[in-house]
């Protein structure tokens, strides 16, 4: 990503070190079923986002502004990238029974999409949740 020191039409970059707090997941084994590997995806992480993109190079507004506000709880979470993989964009919909992404996830259970990440941020249930009550 280029410095906004070198591009004047890019406001803001991060600096090149900073890569933020979550990790893209990698599969190695496309061929399970889909409904199997969002599962185990979702188990794997206290906080699962699949996203379009990456949290380093966001594919929507929605995406980057999903991995904005986790980043500001500052801790871990991994990612998928949805438009990775067709099957798991197809089965994610039915899996979460939410029709649109990001698909946010706590602990295996599935909280919503942007929209509802973004209120509980807002009424600060989200910190609350992810980092208890002494937050």
């Amino acid at each position: 990503m280029q410095r906004s020191d070198d591009n004047p039409f890019i406001i803001s970059a991060p600096p090149a070190t900073d890569q933020g707090l979550g990790r893209p997941i990698s599969e190695s084994d496309p061929s399970t079923d889909p409904k199997q590997r969002i599962q185990s995806m979702v188990d794997s992480s206290e906080i699962f986002l699949l996203i379009k993109g990456t949290p380093q190079m966001p594919q929507c507004g929605f995406s980057a502004k999903t991995v904005a506000i986790i980043e500001t709880l500052g801790v871990p979470y991994q990612t998928f990238d949805i438009l990775s993989d067709e099957s798991i964009r197809t089965v994610a919909k039915d899996f979460s029974a939410w029709p649109t992404f990001p698909q946010i996830y706590f602990k295996g259970e599935f909280i919503g999409g942007n929209d509802i990440l973004t209120e509980m941020y807002d009424a600060g249930e989200l910190r609350e949740m992810v980092l208890g009550s002494g937050a």
